[in-house]
């Protein structure tokens, strides 16, 4: 059978950022105040051998899928850093970690308590990239912390620290940094300089590693489901000896209102975690990022965003361990909370589900059924299929997983625990295991021009979420099923909505079904296929406004565009002769959503 997987902006010369986990924002005061570098102490530390694990993980599937590898490290306040005083009293403490051709560097605390008054920054070595500043309220009852990617093989670390401030209230301290290999190519923007343009000046380490036939997120292809996309995150879970990517869904509760709005619950596989612990210190220092994904569909050289949260709860998941083989899972599934609200800046969604064990399993365009994820822990992608099957994973239990071949779009590992959404934008699966189906040998290739262990498998699994809802195959405990937690007023809801993750207020009615159908039905394309020069599209809208227009080729590159304005009914010629034969995508978008059409050019 198959493997399986368990599964144009121009910008300044320098960059300041804070965009990366809850943070106040700011410079330090080492910029703001242009005070010398000179003289920091340095901590070296080693710089683990990457391809030697990708030599040893290449053959075993059941590893988890590593973002980078843990070195050692030995660096805290204040005996690695240089203090000064400032005139007005205020204190500037600074110290400086390098690995040597380190990608980037991700930090780990195992001593974290700043009192009020303290601030923590961080930043790169050439300083254009920040992030910070951290303080008390990013304080965990844990203790410790983690810090995102910074680029490049030095990181700066500054506390800025109040008069009043007593230096012994201070714990602060890294016992591991992660090398980042892979889920960084939202750190391309800080290789820029002098006018460079990213295409230029991006560094090769910072490019992505799924294959090149992997679809954006925000191309046409998940038109209509923004929902669903802007519920999906990725995970970066502390595993053995780095960092475990996988993806996951914000869901939410029969019992969430603006009344009442819990802490966002994520869902994501339980093959994600391989000791199947149900400690919460085991996920203290989980990062979740929120909007890892770029921001156009043709984006051979856009930059995408990131957002990052710290720290969640184990709530429930099914029993896995990392001696299982792919048919002993039955169930797949864990379920966290974080333990801050998502801030409103990050604008994501809690999803809504399906539990029905009985839903249609067939759909026609523009519906699909459809998933968001992070292969290879790349920026966002997307895959959709129209028909689904019911199967199991050998494990002796029928009907456990959803089991389908993708139509267009690949997942690979880091897409594991992403979520499944039916052609409502319901979410009804969890990505559990993904073989290597048939893509075709250019597949096999990721945008480095590199061939090695680059999957791109469509052939997929979701556990089920209808089956994992009232799960009682590891016992009755309210911490191996997910029932309890999203339907805790036990209303018996088969379905729920969408909601905004940070109050849970209604979602803007940009509609997946009645707004997709409307402007699908509204509008034509002729001639299909193309056979001259001569190509119309006519449209006939309920209400005036501007109409936008795009066509993409099937890599995703834009290669025509075109606004008519206050638009309602009438025709618009498309100047598409310079085109050569091939299938494209026309998207047409209003201000009440988008829909797609597919035409064929043989002239």
């Amino acid at each position: 059978m198959k493997k399986s997987l368990l599964i144009g902006a121009v910008l300044a010369s320098t960059i300041y950022s804070a965009q990366a986990q809850i943070s106040q924002g700011g410079l330090p005061l080492s910029l703001r105040n242009k005070v010398s570098y000179s003289n920091i102490p340095l901590s070296s530390y080693s710089n683990p051998d990457w391809n030697a694990y990708l030599e040893q993980a290449s053959a075993d599937f059941n590893q988890p899928y590593l973002a980078g590898l843990y070195t050692a490290a030995n660096f805290g306040f204040p005996e690695s850093g240089q203090l000064i005083t400032l005139d007005n009293g205020q204190r500037i403490w600074r110290g400086q970690i390098m690995v040597q051709d380190a990608p980037a560097i991700g930090l780990l605390y195992d001593k974290f308590h700043l009192p009020k008054g303290v601030q923590l920054y961080l930043s790169n070595e050439t300083q254009n990239q920040v992030l910070g500043a951290f303080d008390a309220t990013n304080n965990d009852p844990s203790g410790v912390f983690i810090t995102d990617a910074v680029q490049g093989g030095l990181v700066n670390v500054e506390l800025n620290i109040d008069p009043a401030v007593n230096l012994s209230d201070i714990q602060l301290h890294i016992d591991k940094a992660i090398v980042f290999h892979r889920a960084i190519e939202h750190l391309a923007q800080y290789t820029i300089g002098g006018g460079q343009t990213i295409a230029s000046a991006i560094d090769s380490a910072l490019i992505g590693t799924s294959s090149v036939c992997m679809i954006n997120a925000i191309c046409p292809q998940g038109d209509g489901y923004s929902r669903d996309r802007k519920a999906t995150v990725q995970t970066l879970l502390p595993a053995g000896n780095g960092a475990a990517l996988c993806s996951g869904t914000l869901v939410n509760t029969t019992a969430n209102s603006t009344a009442n709005c819990s802490k966002p619950y994520i869902l994501t596989a339980s093959h994600c975690e391989g000791t199947g612990s149900l400690s919460n210190t085991t996920f203290n220092q989980i990062l979740v990022r929120f909007n890892f994904e770029k921001s156009a569909c043709a984006a051979s050289s856009q930059v995408p965003t990131a957002q990052s949260m710290t720290g969640a709860n184990v709530i429930a998941r099914a029993n896995y361990n990392e001696s299982f083989s792919t048919s002993d899972i039955k169930g797949d599934f864990l379920l966290l909370q974080l333990r801050q609200t998502v801030p409103a800046s990050y604008n994501a969604i809690v999803a809504g589900w399906n539990n029905n064990a009985n839903i249609s399993r067939t759909t026609s365009a523009p519906k699909k059924f459809i998933g968001f994820h992070h292969p290879a822990g790349d920026a966002k992608k997307t895959s959709y299929t129209y028909t689904i099957g019911s199967t199991d994973l050998g494990s002796g239990v029928s009907n456990t997983h959803w089991e389908m071949m993708l139509q267009e779009g690949y997942v690979a590992g880091g897409s594991s625990g992403s979520g499944l959404f039916n052609p409502d934008g319901y979410l009804i699966g969890i990505a559990s295991v993904a073989g290597e189906g048939n893509p075709p040998s250019s597949c096999h290739v990721n945008a480095k021009g590199q061939v090695a262990d680059v999957y791109a498998m469509n052939w997929v699994t979701y556990s089920r979420f209808s089956f994992d809802w009232d799960y009682s195959i590891d016992g009755t405990a309210n911490n191996r099923k997910l029932k309890p937690w999203l339907d805790p007023n036990n209303t018996g809801a088969a379905t729920v909505e969408s909601l905004n993750a940070a109050d849970c207020s209604t979602v803007s009615s940009t509609g997946i079904n009645t707004v997709n159908k409307d402007l699908s039905d509204n509008v034509t394309i002729y001639p299909n296929p193309v056979v001259s020069d001569n190509v119309q599209l006519q449209y006939n809208l309920p209400n005036a406004g501007n109409m936008y227009i795009t066509v993409y080729d099937v890599s995703g590159k834009t290669v025509y565009q075109a606004e008519v304005v206050k638009a309602q009914s009438g025709v618009r010629k498309l100047e598409l002769s310079n085109l050569p034969n091939g299938m494209y995508l026309v998207k047409v978008a209003t201000e009440a959503g988008f829909t797609t059409k597919k035409i064929m050019i043989q002239k």
